[in-house]
Protein backbone atom coordinates (compact mmCIF):
# COMPACT_ATOMS: atom_id res chain seq x y z
CA UNK A 1 0.00 0.00 0.00
CA UNK A 2 3.01 2.40 0.94
CA UNK A 3 4.87 2.04 -2.13
CA UNK A 4 4.18 4.65 -4.12
CA UNK A 5 5.97 8.04 -3.11
CA UNK A 6 4.87 11.66 -3.18
CA UNK A 7 6.78 14.48 -3.63
CA UNK A 8 4.67 17.24 -1.70
CA UNK A 9 6.70 20.64 -2.04
CA UNK A 10 6.87 23.32 1.02
CA UNK A 11 7.34 27.06 -0.17
CA UNK A 12 6.70 29.80 1.86
CA UNK A 13 7.36 33.11 -1.00
CA UNK A 14 8.57 34.14 -3.80
CA UNK A 15 10.19 37.81 -3.58
CA UNK A 16 13.65 39.15 -4.44
CA UNK A 17 13.30 41.42 -1.14
CA UNK A 18 13.54 39.09 2.47
CA UNK A 19 15.96 39.87 4.46
CA UNK A 20 17.12 38.15 7.65
CA UNK A 21 16.66 34.87 9.23
CA UNK A 22 13.69 34.82 6.55
CA UNK A 23 15.62 35.00 3.67
CA UNK A 24 15.98 31.51 3.05
CA UNK A 25 12.20 30.94 2.88
CA UNK A 26 11.88 33.50 -0.14
CA UNK A 27 12.98 32.41 -3.68
CA UNK A 28 13.25 34.85 -6.85
CA UNK A 29 10.50 34.48 -9.59
CA UNK A 30 12.84 33.19 -12.16
CA UNK A 31 14.25 30.33 -9.58
CA UNK A 32 10.30 29.52 -9.02
CA UNK A 33 9.97 29.34 -12.66
CA UNK A 34 12.80 27.03 -12.87
CA UNK A 35 11.54 24.69 -10.19
CA UNK A 36 7.98 24.52 -11.90
CA UNK A 37 9.40 23.79 -15.15
CA UNK A 38 11.24 21.10 -14.00
CA UNK A 39 7.83 19.24 -12.30
CA UNK A 40 6.21 19.75 -15.84
CA UNK A 41 9.17 18.30 -17.97
CA UNK A 42 9.26 15.78 -15.36
CA UNK A 43 6.03 14.45 -16.59
CA UNK A 44 4.70 14.17 -13.02
CA UNK A 45 0.89 15.01 -12.19
CA UNK A 46 0.08 17.82 -9.93
CA UNK A 47 -2.92 17.51 -7.45
CA UNK A 48 -4.12 19.67 -4.36
CA UNK A 49 -3.61 17.92 -1.15
CA UNK A 50 -7.51 17.73 -0.59
CA UNK A 51 -7.49 15.80 -4.18
CA UNK A 52 -4.41 13.65 -2.84
CA UNK A 53 -6.07 13.11 0.88
CA UNK A 54 -9.44 11.91 -1.07
CA UNK A 55 -8.05 9.71 -3.12
CA UNK A 56 -6.36 7.64 -0.20
CA UNK A 57 -8.94 7.78 1.97
CA UNK A 58 -11.30 6.12 -1.17
CA UNK A 59 -8.85 3.71 -1.85
CA UNK A 60 -8.34 5.39 -5.33
CA UNK A 61 -5.41 4.67 -7.97
CA UNK A 62 -3.62 7.82 -7.87
CA UNK A 63 -1.90 8.77 -10.77
CA UNK A 64 1.04 7.14 -11.94
CA UNK A 65 3.80 10.07 -11.15
CA UNK A 66 1.68 12.24 -8.74
CA UNK A 67 3.00 15.81 -6.94
CA UNK A 68 1.76 18.41 -4.76
CA UNK A 69 2.74 22.17 -4.55
CA UNK A 70 1.98 24.12 -1.30
CA UNK A 71 2.11 27.40 0.02
CA UNK A 72 2.52 28.27 3.40
CA UNK A 73 1.14 31.51 5.77
CA UNK A 74 -0.47 33.72 2.79
CA UNK A 75 1.62 36.44 1.71
CA UNK A 76 0.51 38.55 -0.52
CA UNK A 77 3.40 38.29 -3.27
CA UNK A 78 1.77 34.82 -3.63
CA UNK A 79 -1.05 36.37 -6.10
CA UNK A 80 1.61 38.44 -7.59
CA UNK A 81 4.61 36.23 -8.28
CA UNK A 82 3.64 32.12 -7.80
CA UNK A 83 -0.05 31.68 -9.28
CA UNK A 84 0.43 33.80 -12.55
CA UNK A 85 3.63 30.95 -12.65
CA UNK A 86 1.37 28.15 -11.71
CA UNK A 87 -1.58 29.11 -13.29
CA UNK A 88 0.87 29.73 -16.74
CA UNK A 89 1.66 25.91 -16.63
CA UNK A 90 -1.88 24.50 -15.45
CA UNK A 91 -0.48 23.86 -12.07
CA UNK A 92 -2.51 23.55 -8.87
CA UNK A 93 -1.61 24.34 -5.71
CA UNK A 94 -2.74 24.38 -1.88
CA UNK A 95 -2.28 27.39 0.06
CA UNK A 96 -2.12 27.47 4.17
CA UNK A 97 -3.51 30.56 4.94
CA UNK A 98 -2.69 32.39 8.36
CA UNK A 99 -6.72 33.76 9.00
CA UNK A 100 -5.67 36.26 11.69
CA UNK A 101 -2.77 38.06 9.39
CA UNK A 102 -5.22 38.40 6.66
CA UNK A 103 -5.24 42.04 5.14
CA UNK A 104 -2.68 42.52 7.57
CA UNK A 105 1.18 42.14 8.69
CA UNK A 106 3.34 38.83 9.60
CA UNK A 107 3.47 40.16 12.89
CA UNK A 108 4.84 36.19 14.05
CA UNK A 109 7.41 36.68 12.29
CA UNK A 110 9.16 40.07 13.83
CA UNK A 111 11.85 38.16 16.02
CA UNK A 112 13.36 37.59 12.55
CA UNK A 113 12.98 40.71 11.13
CA UNK A 114 10.21 40.09 8.64
CA UNK A 115 7.37 41.02 10.72
CA UNK A 116 5.93 43.62 8.12
CA UNK A 117 5.70 41.33 5.01
CA UNK A 118 2.43 42.35 3.35
CA UNK A 119 -0.28 39.48 3.06
CA UNK A 120 -3.07 38.63 1.19
CA UNK A 121 -6.62 40.36 1.21
CA UNK A 122 -10.13 38.70 1.20
CA UNK A 123 -10.62 39.93 -2.19
CA UNK A 124 -7.42 38.20 -3.22
CA UNK A 125 -8.17 34.96 -1.23
CA UNK A 126 -11.28 34.82 -2.86
CA UNK A 127 -9.87 35.75 -6.39
CA UNK A 128 -7.61 33.02 -5.88
CA UNK A 129 -10.36 30.38 -4.70
CA UNK A 130 -12.27 31.39 -7.94
CA UNK A 131 -9.43 30.51 -9.92
CA UNK A 132 -8.64 27.19 -8.49
CA UNK A 133 -6.04 27.24 -5.94
CA UNK A 134 -7.24 25.44 -2.89
CA UNK A 135 -6.91 27.60 0.20
CA UNK A 136 -6.48 25.82 3.73
CA UNK A 137 -6.20 27.21 7.10
CA UNK A 138 -2.92 27.90 8.93
CA UNK A 139 -4.24 28.68 12.48
CA UNK A 140 -5.63 32.06 13.61
CA UNK A 141 -1.80 33.72 14.63
CA UNK A 142 0.79 30.89 13.23
CA UNK A 143 2.11 30.17 16.73
CA UNK A 144 4.08 26.82 17.92
CA UNK A 145 0.45 24.37 18.80
CA UNK A 146 2.52 21.75 20.79
CA UNK A 147 3.70 24.54 23.28
CA UNK A 148 0.68 26.72 23.32
CA UNK A 149 -2.28 25.85 25.86
CA UNK A 150 -4.38 23.38 24.13
CA UNK A 151 -7.30 25.24 25.05
CA UNK A 152 -5.52 27.86 22.81
CA UNK A 153 -4.86 25.20 20.16
CA UNK A 154 -8.18 24.82 19.89
CA UNK A 155 -9.21 28.06 19.19
CA UNK A 156 -6.17 28.35 16.56
CA UNK A 157 -7.28 25.40 14.48
CA UNK A 158 -11.30 26.22 14.99
CA UNK A 159 -10.93 29.41 14.62
CA UNK A 160 -8.94 29.25 11.52
CA UNK A 161 -11.55 27.40 10.21
CA UNK A 162 -14.38 29.36 10.88
CA UNK A 163 -13.15 32.55 9.58
CA UNK A 164 -11.58 31.27 6.72
CA UNK A 165 -14.75 29.64 5.39
CA UNK A 166 -16.85 32.78 6.04
CA UNK A 167 -14.52 34.94 4.52
CA UNK A 168 -14.32 32.28 1.28
CA UNK A 169 -17.74 31.44 0.90
CA UNK A 170 -16.68 28.07 0.81
CA UNK A 171 -15.46 24.84 2.52
CA UNK A 172 -11.89 25.01 3.79
CA UNK A 173 -11.12 20.81 4.27
CA UNK A 174 -7.34 21.11 5.11
CA UNK A 175 -5.13 22.34 7.54
CA UNK A 176 -1.04 22.73 7.91
CA UNK A 177 0.52 22.78 11.08
CA UNK A 178 2.74 25.86 11.80
CA UNK A 179 6.35 24.90 11.05
CA UNK A 180 4.81 21.24 11.11
CA UNK A 181 4.97 21.17 14.62
CA UNK A 182 2.18 19.09 16.23
CA UNK A 183 1.81 16.43 18.98
CA UNK A 184 -1.05 13.61 19.31
CA UNK A 185 -3.58 15.97 21.02
CA UNK A 186 -2.93 18.83 18.34
CA UNK A 187 -3.72 15.93 15.82
CA UNK A 188 -6.80 14.64 17.39
CA UNK A 189 -7.82 18.65 17.49
CA UNK A 190 -7.34 19.33 13.89
CA UNK A 191 -9.84 15.75 12.86
CA UNK A 192 -12.45 16.64 15.94
CA UNK A 193 -12.33 20.37 14.08
CA UNK A 194 -13.99 18.68 10.50
CA UNK A 195 -10.81 19.05 8.52
CA UNK A 196 -10.31 15.85 6.18
CA UNK A 197 -5.99 16.36 5.68
CA UNK A 198 -3.51 18.08 7.07
CA UNK A 199 0.43 18.64 6.44
CA UNK A 200 3.02 18.50 8.35
CA UNK A 201 6.67 18.89 7.51
CA UNK A 202 9.14 16.30 8.12
CA UNK A 203 11.34 17.21 5.46
CA UNK A 204 10.41 13.73 3.92
CA UNK A 205 8.67 12.26 0.91
CA UNK A 206 5.01 11.59 1.61
CA UNK A 207 3.62 7.86 0.69
CA UNK A 208 0.51 6.12 0.20
CA UNK A 209 0.96 5.26 3.33
CA UNK A 210 1.01 8.52 4.97
CA UNK A 211 -0.71 10.09 7.82
CA UNK A 212 -3.45 12.02 6.11
CA UNK A 213 -3.76 14.70 9.32
CA UNK A 214 0.82 14.68 9.03
CA UNK A 215 1.36 14.55 5.95
CA UNK A 216 5.54 14.93 4.79
CA UNK A 217 6.75 17.72 3.20
CA UNK A 218 10.00 18.92 2.01
CA UNK A 219 10.66 22.51 2.41
CA UNK A 220 12.06 24.58 -0.74
CA UNK A 221 14.77 26.93 0.41
CA UNK A 222 16.18 29.90 -1.52
CA UNK A 223 19.37 28.00 -2.44
CA UNK A 224 17.60 24.79 -3.66
CA UNK A 225 18.85 24.63 -7.81
CA UNK A 226 16.41 22.98 -10.44
CA UNK A 227 18.79 20.21 -10.09
CA UNK A 228 17.48 19.66 -6.41
CA UNK A 229 14.44 19.24 -7.17
CA UNK A 230 14.58 16.88 -10.13
CA UNK A 231 16.32 14.76 -7.21
CA UNK A 232 13.58 15.16 -5.19
CA UNK A 233 11.22 14.16 -7.60
CA UNK A 234 12.96 10.87 -8.57
CA UNK A 235 13.04 10.33 -4.52
CA UNK A 236 16.75 11.08 -4.44
CA UNK A 237 18.39 13.00 -2.28
CA UNK A 238 15.51 12.46 0.33
CA UNK A 239 14.14 10.01 2.87
CA UNK A 240 10.83 8.89 2.79
CA UNK A 241 8.46 9.93 5.68
CA UNK A 242 8.56 6.81 8.54
CA UNK A 243 4.94 6.45 9.74
CA UNK A 244 5.48 6.63 13.55
CA UNK A 245 7.29 9.84 14.80
CA UNK A 246 10.94 9.94 14.95
CA UNK A 247 12.92 9.75 18.45
CA UNK A 248 14.22 12.89 17.64
CA UNK A 249 11.21 14.90 17.08
CA UNK A 250 10.18 14.17 20.44
CA UNK A 251 13.49 14.91 22.36
CA UNK A 252 13.29 18.06 20.21
CA UNK A 253 9.85 18.93 21.20
CA UNK A 254 10.85 18.51 24.62
CA UNK A 255 13.25 21.46 23.86
CA UNK A 256 11.60 23.85 21.79
CA UNK A 257 8.64 23.30 25.05
CA UNK A 258 11.10 24.58 27.46
CA UNK A 259 12.21 27.20 25.26
CA UNK A 260 8.52 28.99 24.87
CA UNK A 261 8.05 28.42 28.46
CA UNK A 262 10.61 30.60 29.26
CA UNK A 263 10.10 33.02 26.54
CA UNK A 264 6.52 33.76 27.89
CA UNK A 265 7.87 33.64 31.30
CA UNK A 266 10.41 36.31 30.16
CA UNK A 267 7.98 38.73 28.22
CA UNK A 268 6.44 42.11 29.39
Amino acid sequence: MNGQTIPILLYHSIADDASGAFAPYALPRARFAEHLDVVVESGRTAMTVSDLAGRLRAGEELPPRPVVITFDDGFADFADAAWPELAARGLPATLYVTSGAVGGRSRWLASEGAGDRVMLDWAALRDLADDGCEIGAHTLSHPPLDCIPRPAAEREIVGSKLELEDGLGRPVPSFAYPHGHHDRHVRRMVVEAGFESCCAVKDALSHTGDDLFALARITVLADAGPGDVARWLEGRGVRRAPRRERLRTTAWRTVRRRRHRRAVAAAP
